[in-house]
């Protein structure tokens, strides 16, 4: 019996050594750390590169007010966007190396168990060889007593070695686990990263677009620059003139009283990071310009660089996307999603650059459904977040900009 256990034990580490992948040596230990180490140099200097763009993106977006600057500020968006694209890559690169390094180490983890899982057989074999005698038998073998109490000391020795090997083996495995785990992170990371660049190559080509539709538009001619933004500036007038006046009725439809409780954390921020540019209702900023119609603020307002993922502030359903610029460039929301919640809230997220989800799809709570951008009507790139009462939304054509959302509003922070 005992011997029919140990040869299972040894069956058993056998399996579980067949289990694990060949690993993949390449490049030694020491060349990918500092591969590694100029890779986070490289990221660092980017990272630099890309907050002296947004800087410059931030003296010109409030000054638009000619065609170079116009220009100007399009080109420091194309030229952040680049670093950003570049940056990635060098992410990638780096995820890579360390999968590569985690990999090595993945493969000399399983050399190790293989030697002790070796060791084991063998002491096994022999516990094996010494069992299949009785202890009679066992003693008629040796001439003296002294040789047969040798031969039950080494049996004890083989079985301490047995508990030395198989405790360094269970040390190794718990090792190589934690080692695929990071390996699987990492290799989520990296896939993560390569969805960020496929995205950001995308926005980066939106940019050239624009930049390519203004100069053709205005036939690089500050008088068309001119006349444009004149035109512009009269739709926007009258689009957030009437969705004041739509949303002014809807508001009085709103139901508090079966509404969530005012709270912190009823609602994520809808972008990590970010600093609250404008705040709900009537501020400073509206009552000092006619951006808003009125003198009133429907959201809140997050200044953060073109591409920032944009995160669904509770689970819910899209409820329906759009694109204002299209029948009307530059007049209102631009790019947006209105998301409907299961706790009668719904919430609209505006002025994006890409949107990464479809009409009737279920979302979780913090799912990257966009990228923040600087569509629509705007003064500089960022995230414009408005909170509805879901049974209050309404979704109809604008006189002059195509279908947009409408909604009894509530001041976010009351739920951020």
């Amino acid at each position: 019996m005992r011997r029919n256990v140990k040869i299972a034990v040894l069956g058993l580490f056998i399996v579980l050594w067949a289990g694990f992948n060949t690993p993949a040596f390449g490049l030694t230990a020491d060349d990918l750390k500092k591969q590694i180490a100029d890779k986070n140099s490289e990221i660092l200097k980017l990272e630099g590169e890309i907050k002296q763009f947004q800087g410059s993106i931030s003296e010109t977006q409030a000054n638009a007010k000619t065609l170079t600057a116009a220009i100007t500020q399009l080109n420091n968006q194309i030229k952040s966007l680049t670093a950003q694209i570049n940056l990635t890559s060098k992410k990638i690169s780096k995820k890579e190396l360390e999968i590569t390094e985690l990999q090595n180490g993945i493969g000399e983890a399983e050399t190790s168990m293989h030697s002790r899982q070796q060791a084991i057989g063998m002491i096994l074999e022999n516990l094996k060889q010494s069992e299949e005698d009785t202890v009679l038998e066992t003693f008629l073998k040796y001439g003296t007593i002294s040789d047969f109490f040798t031969e039950l000391n080494n049996i004890n020795l083989l079985n301490e070695k047995m508990r030395q090997n198989y405790n360094e083996l269970m040390v190794i495995k718990e090792d190589l686990q934690m080692r695929k785990s990071d390996a699987e992170d990492a290799n989520a990371e990296l896939k993560t990263l390569k969805g960020d660049l496929t995205d950001q190559k995308q926005i980066e080509t939106q940019g050239k677009n624009e930049k390519s539709k203004l100069l053709t538009q205005t036939k690089n001619q500050e008088a068309s620059y001119q006349k444009l933004l004149k035109d512009r500036e009269a739709k926007r007038i009258e689009i957030y003139a009437e969705i004041r006046a739509i949303e002014s009725q809807l508001v009085k439809l709103v139901d508090f009283s079966s509404l969530p409780s005012f709270g912190s954390g009823v609602l994520l921020r809808p972008i990590a990071g970010g600093k609250i540019t404008q705040l709900f209702g009537n501020t400073e900023f509206a009552q000092i310009t006619d951006v808003y119609a009125n003198g009133f603020h429907n959201g809140i307002d997050f200044g953060t660089q073109v591409g920032t993922p944009v995160l669904a502030a509770d689970e819910g359903v899209i409820k329906a996307t759009g694109d204002s610029d299209i029948a009307c460039y530059k007049g209102s929301y631009g790019k947006w999603i209105l998301v409907e919640h299961p706790n009668k809230l719904a919430t609209l997220y505006a002025h994006l650059s890409l949107i990464k989800v479809v009409k009737g799809q279920a979302v979780a709570r913090g799912a990257i459904i966009a990228s923040s951008g600087n569509t629509g009507y705007t003064t500089g790139p960022h995230l414009h977040f408005t909170v509805y009462d879901a049974r209050t939304v309404q979704f109809k054509p604008s006189r002059v900009c195509g279908v947009l959302p409408y909604g009894g509003y509530l001041d976010p922070m009351l739920y951020i």
